[in-house]
C-alpha cells in the first residue's frame, strides 16, 4: 500500500532528472513494491563513494550500449 503512494513521488524525480518519462519507469509503475526497490538501490548507488563518479558514468553508458538504449 505505502509503495502505491510513493510512485508519483518517483516519477516526478525522473522526469526532474531525466526531463521526460521513460518507458522502464511506466513498466515499473505497474508493480509499485520492485519500482519502490529498484528507486532505492538507484539512490544507494549514487551516493557511494567506493566507486568514482567518472567510473559510474563510464560503466552506465557502456551498460546502455550493450543494449542499445536510447538514452
Amino acid at each position: 500500500m505505502f509503495s502505491r503512494l510513493l510512485v508519483p513521488v518517483i516519477r516526478r524525480a525522473a522526469r526532474k532528472r531525466l526531463g521526460r518519462d521513460i518507458a522502464p519507469l511506466n513498466t515499473l509503475a505497474t508493480h509499485p513494491d520492485l519500482l519502490v526497490a529498484f528507486a532505492r538501490f538507484g539512490q544507494a548507488e549514487q551516493k557511494t563513494r567506493l566507486v568514482p563518479r567518472k567510473l559510474k558514468v563510464l560503466a552506465q553508458v557502456r551498460a546502455a550500449k550493450l543494449v542499445e538504449c536510447p538514452f
